[in-house]
Parts: structure tokens; sequence; C-alpha cells
């Protein structure tokens, strides 16, 4: 439970710290391409994941192992940099 209090709280920090590295040059095209993809199947309108009993919350954990995978995915140079410019630490 209180995981997943944790992962709800740093949800926002982890879209914009996504968000700086998509628009990022340096983080591989191939990384940006997965993320958007895992980012679409969470959020879309169609019932891809109904054989998962996962429900509203399920999706925003979900929704956040995908973020979560991006940002580990980035140059570890380029995402302290972009860590660094948002006051975040990493860990």
């Amino acid at each position: 439970m209180i995981e997943r209090l944790k992962t709800l709280i740093h949800l926002p920090g982890q879209l914009l710290l996504c968000w700086r590295l998509f628009r990022d040059p340096r983080v591989p095209v191939f990384s940006k391409l997965i993320a958007a993809g895992g980012i679409l199947l969470v959020l879309s309108p169609l019932d891809v994941f109904e054989w998962l009993p996962l429900g509203g919350i399920g999706s925003l954990a979900l929704l956040a192992v995908v973020l979560r995978s991006f940002i580990n995915a980035a140059p570890e140079d380029v995402r302290a940099q972009h860590m660094a410019l948002l006051g975040m630490r990493s860990g």
C-alpha cells in the first residue's frame, strides 16, 4: 500500500522528466518509440489489458512502470542532467 502511494506521489515528476527526456535528441529514438507505444497502450480507450485485473489504480501503476523503464533506458549522464535541472534526486 505504501509503495503504491509513493508511486502516485512521484508520478507527476516522472511525467515531467519523461517529457524532457523525450524531447532530448541524445536519448535514442528506439527508447522513445517503446515508451510512446507503452503509454498509448495504457491510455488507449480500447480495453487492451482486459485480461489483467488492474482497474484504474492498476493502470496508473502500469503507466508508472512504463515511465520508469523509459527513464532508466535514457543515457545516465542525460538523465542525471535533467534530474538536476528539475531538482530531483536519483534513487
